[in-house]
């Protein structure tokens, strides 16, 4: 058979072709043209990194440092002009080949603005059916905190910031729309670098068992670095992180220089000062000294006795004896707590090099932070490497690389919250008739060589300049590497795969001592058979290592009114942890602080390792009509190591629609923007399941059974191999508009969450051989109201003020605590290092946190009783109420969560001028003062005065002639001492419970941008800018109810204690100044 062939082109059909080409080539090369333009904001100042694409093809630019870019375009092209914060803008050509673009800032509510959303994924606002926030780098730069998370608070509805006072360096309390797990779970937000998925690992103070903070994640992010940041607040807006989803996400992208900018340098040099805020004269007294009775101490041995009490005869200045053996004048000494307090330092200089070509850009950048906290030798010392690549490799392929590495020194982070060590517990519990130079020159006994003894108090009440003399530290070394790298192919124009690997790696040393004779009456431990010394020398090493491997397959598409956008990936997360501790005491050689030396070593000494997985699959879908409508939903299943194999799969989704109404009224003048959204999600956490909760443990006994070791089951847990996560259910409305040609914004939104499964510790009998077994049996839950509203109330050529408010309502409620009792508790608080006054409580039908006193005892009119008989006579009475699971006698008496939280937050410009102020504010939460109630009952407070002269009758009803009391309680025989000491000693808080409200002037910002100055002097043409910025946070205290304190001068970024205030160490002050200059 004679095979087929194709006809041969016509003769002259091959030039035709050509000539066809030929004619294409030059009208194609007719249409092209080289575009120039120059991109400014609303201010007119020139926009670095906005991206410039030319709207249907992948050509790309971006603008370099002064607003300007290039790029190849046809006459009757489009230009789509991006950059995170500000409103998308779309551009014709129309022949023209320079074109200026002006934007306008967004904040997540404008139409086209785009917001940076999870997985890094960048999203029009319109698009979104949950609440995000998008934070202005600016505002970070310009308010400048030592800890990034510091400069949030008060700027974002329903994120509650919480800095505690705790040194230099110190964490911060991060909470998204409250509490999704009990006080002592992970409740912080998830944080998102770059890609890379992390924890706050907020490692905060918690009393006793660990009185000090040592930071957290976020220092390890240097603000100058910081591209954009987003907060996800919804569970719909972190859907796509399935397990780690449950308490919302902070997303942020650091800088990687821009295309077209050529080679840059930038400088910014910070220095901040801190000084210690005094609220301690509104409680205590200075009328009395050191004494018992009404009466004077006679000897050192008396005040070594009882030397903490303040119930002494009225100061005179008469010369009196002290703890060591020294005469000096009977005369108040106020203010020695801040007197051995110093001037807190810190001084960052960041150095930063950048550069971009026509195919790719770079940034690095080295900081380095010098930090000194108010307490003597307290030192935070921070360097921070940064690195960010964006290279277009080839024609299609794209590599992104970031690379962050932080070294952190923490050098004697303060105890607080806590007896024992620590400056505020000393300074506060001893009478202020001893002045501050005794207890610096006189801190060592010499006739002991220990500790000189001040009080009867010693062990509890430690002198901090015997530790600061002598040599007692505490150093921490954390390094921390993160790095991702990804690679995205771009297959078609409507389809790309994304490969992403992310490294990152934790090194933790701490190494500490307790000083031989520190409390002690002697520096010997053991005198027989030997002789050792008395101290301790611990060591804690940890290695973390979390190894993220992701893809991801996406798709945009636009189908005549319709859009389409699609992805689907998975991931692979392996986590490890290694920890060596070691502990030693009873030293052969005094005063040598070494593992060998101790002959006694730690029960906990050993080496613990664990590791999990976590592997994960999902997927997005998305379908827009007619810029009107958009419906979204994700899907996310995990499958975990730690769980049992057949119940070790978890799906997690979500649904969320946006409407925006605003494109049906398009006639309104009034109407800029409006959207209506809403958002269901159902996420989760595995944060309370620990690697092997779930496996039987056997560990090797010292007894032997026929010359073989025996073995027997390790610990009192039972082991469950059906835990699974706990499940949180949100639920979200929301309402975005602008009016009046985008002068006036307001965002409502409205959620309910709901969190079932919680893991809890259920209480076994003995019998069964355990004592507890982790269980999912409890439910919370939170709902709320955030609000803001944002007035650009001038906008002139050379003035402008912008002003923003915003609130948030938060309720609390314990569904179901998992016992039949209906309540659990979570810390008793007299137990945690003899510090008194309460607990804190889960009980059903109540707030979360709920914190329990014992209050005063009254009759059926509300009267409070008093004791009519017996040594307690005209002493009031405890609360006698028993309810089940309840300790007796305790009653609630408010969460520590608060339920109103906001802020005001207002923006001036006058030229290259602008000034900020900014006030926040909380409601509703409640405080206990442990401070209080032992500085009362030592007779240090104004409330102790009560009485001194002519004796005291308590306010109430005899107990036994319910008539009213008429005993008089006099400072003789020790009366008021021991008045006061019932209240600690029955656990009686109503005068010591307090609420944590305030009001306060946070912020007040100053800069001048000189680059059009400086344009104008032809020496300093190479500086491409100049800025110049100060400010000053915690100006002012306009309202507070607790009295002596900062109500934020808490102990612990935890929640556990966040309610309970006990030798807190003062807030501070804080006066910047930073300067920036590009090259």
């Amino acid at each position: 058979m004679k095979k087929k062939t194709l006809p041969a082109f016509p003769p002259g059909a091959p030039r035709l072709i050509y000539l066809f080409l030929l004619l294409f080539l030059i009208t194609a090369g007719a249409n092209a043209q080289t575009v120039t333009g120059k991109v400014l904001d609303n201010e007119n100042k020139p926009v670095d990194g906005a991206t410039i694409t030319v709207k249907g093809t992948s050509k790309v630019t971006s603008t370099n440092a002064s607003g300007s870019f290039t790029i190849n375009a046809g006459t009757n092209d489009i230009l789509v002009v991006t950059y995170v914060g500000f409103a998308t803008l779309e551009v014709p050509v129309s022949g023209r080949n320079n074109i200026a673009v002006s934007l306008f800032k967004g904040d997540g509510s404008d139409l086209n603005e785009v917001i940076v959303t999870a997985l890094g994924v960048r999203k029009a606002s319109k698009k979104l059916g949950y609440s995000t926030t998008s934070v202005s780098p600016d505002e970070l730069v310009k308010n400048r905190t030592a800890n990034l998370g510091e400069s949030l608070e008060g700027r974002v509805a329903g994120l509650n910031i919480t800095p505690p006072a705790a040194g230099a360096g110190a964490s911060n309390q991060i909470r998204i729309r409250g509490q999704v797990g009990f006080a002592g779970a992970d409740n912080s937000p998830l944080l998102v670098i770059n890609g890379l998925p992390i924890d706050q690992g907020a490692r905060f103070a918690e009393g006793r068992d660990q009185p000090r903070d040592r930071g957290d994640n976020l220092a390890n992010i240097n603000p100058d670095d910081i591209e954009s940041m987003t907060v996800l607040k919804g569970a719909a807006a972190a859907a796509i992180y399935g397990s780690r989803a449950a308490r919302g996400a902070i997303i942020i992208t650091t800088k990687s220089g821009q295309k077209n900018q050529g080679i840059g340098v930038d400088f910014t040099s910070s220095y901040t000062t801190s000084q210690a805020l005094n609220f301690m004269d509104e409680i205590v007294q200075t009328e009395y000294g050191q004494g018992q009775g009404g009466n004077k101490f006679t000897t050192a041995a008396q005040i070594q006795g009882n030397g903490q009490f303040g119930w002494g005869a009225k100061l005179d200045g008469e010369p009196a004896i002290n703890y060591d053996g020294v005469t000096r004048p009977y005369s108040a000494y106020p203010h020695q707590l801040f007197d051995f307090l110093q001037t807190g330092t810190n001084l960052t200089n960041t150095l930063g090099l950048s550069g971009g070509g026509p195919n790719g850009s770079f940034r690095a950048s080295i900081s380095t932070t010098n930090s000194k906290g108010i307490v003597p030798s307290n030192e935070y010392k921070r360097r921070i490497f940064n690195v960010g690549i964006n290279q277009t490799i080839a024609e299609k392929l794209k590599l992104l690389l970031n690379i962050n590495y932080a070294d952190e020194d923490y050098i004697n982070p303060p105890q607080i919250g806590t007896q024992g060590d620590g400056a505020v517990n000393f300074f506060n519990r001893m009478p202020i008739s001893t002045p501050i130079e005794a207890y610096r020159e006189h801190a060592k006994d010499p006739a002991t060589g220990a500790e000189w003894k001040t009080s009867g108090f010693q062990g509890t009440v430690n002198n901090p300049y015997f530790a600061l003399q002598n040599g007692q530290t505490y150093k921490e070394d954390r390094n921390r590497l993160l790095g991702t790298a990804t690679l995205r192919y771009d297959i078609k124009d409507w389809l790309y795969i994304q490969g992403r690997f992310n490294y990152d790696r934790g090194d933790n040393f701490a190494e500490w001592n307790t000083l031989n004779g520190t409390g002690a009456n002697t520096i010997i431990a053991t005198s027989t058979p030997t002789i050792t010394y008395r101290g301790s020398y611990n060591l804690n090493h940890t290695t973390t290592t979390d190894i993220n491997a992701d893809f991801l397959l996406g798709t945009s598409n636009q189908f005549g009114k319709f859009s389409v956008e699609a992805s689907f990936g998975g991931n692979t997360l392996r986590s490890e942890w290694k920890n060596i501790v070691q502990t030693s005491t009873n030293f052969t050689v005094p005063d040598l602080y070494s593992y060998r030396n101790g002959t006694v070593k730690g029960v906990n000494d050993g080496f613990n390792y664990s590791q999990q997985r976590v592997n994960s699959l999902y997927g997005t879908a998305e379908i827009g009509y007619n810029n009107l409508l958009y419906i979204s939903g994700t899907g996310r299943n995990d499958w975990f190591s730690i769980l049992d194999p057949s119940k070790n799969s978890k799906f997690y989704s979500s649904v969320s629609g946006s409407f925006v109404f605003s494109e049906l009224l398009k006639n309104q003048q009034w109407l800029s923007y409006g959207k209506l959204r809403a958002s269901w999600a159902q996420v989760g956490s595995v944060a309370l399941v620990n690697p092997y909760d779930g496996a039987l443990i056997y560990a090797l006994g010292a007894n032997l059974f026929n010359g073989q070791t025996t073995a027997s089951i390790n610990g009192t847990a039972a082991p469950n191999p059906y835990l699974q996560p706990f499940t949180v259910t949100e639920k979200e409305i929301g309402l975005e508009t602008r009016l009046f040609k985008n002068k006036l914004l307001l965002d409502i939104a409205v959620f309910d969450k709901v969190t079932t499964d919680q893991i809890i510790d259920v209480n076994l009998s003995g019998a069964s051989g355990y004592l507890t077994s982790k269980q999912n049996a409890a439910s919370l839950k939170n709902s709320g109201l955030e609000t803001l509203v944002e007035l650009k109330a001038v906008q002139k050529k050379d003035f402008s003020w912008t002003t923003s408010w915003n609130n948030a309502w938060l309720k609390t409620k314990v569904l179901d605590a998992g016992n039949p009792s209906g309540t659990i508790l979570l810390l008793y608080f007299n137990g945690t290092g003899n510090e008194f006054l309460g607990e804190i409580r889960y009980t059903e039908g109540l707030a979360m946190n709920q914190l329990y006193t014992k209050t005063y005892k009254r009759n059926d009119k509300g009267e409070i009783l008093v004791s009519g008989a017996g040594a307690t006579i005209g002493r009031p009475l405890a609360s006698t109420t028993n309810p089940p699971g309840i300790t007796p006698g305790f009653q609630p008496v408010g969460s520590s969560i608060p339920k109103f939280t906001g802020g005001w937050n207002n923006n001036f410009t006058y030229k290259n001028l602008s000034v900020g102020i900014h006030i926040d504010y909380k409601f509703g939460g409640t405080v206990l003062s442990s401070t209080l109630l032992n500085m009362t009952r030592q007779g240090l407070s104004k409330m102790s005065l009560q009485g001194r002269e002519n004796g005291y009758v308590f306010p109430g009803i005899d107990e036994v002639t319910g008539t009213a009391n008429t005993n008089v309680i006099t400072v003789a025989n020790n009366g008021l001492q021991n008045f006061w000491t019932d209240y600690r000693n029955n656990q009686i808080g109503d005068p010591f419970t307090f609420k944590s409200d305030f009001i306060k002037l946070r912020n007040i910002s100053l800069a001048y941008n000189f680059s059009n100055l400086i344009k104008k002097v032809d020496v300093l043409k190479f500086v491409k800018g100049l800025s110049l910025s100060a400010s000053c946070r915690n100006v002012a205290i306009l309202y507070k109810d607790l009295p002596g304190l900062d109500p934020e001068a808490i102990q612990s970024s935890g929640d556990i204690r966040a309610g309970y205030e006990n030798s807190s160490l003062p807030t501070t002050r804080n006066y910047n100044l930073t300067l920036n200059v590009k090259f």
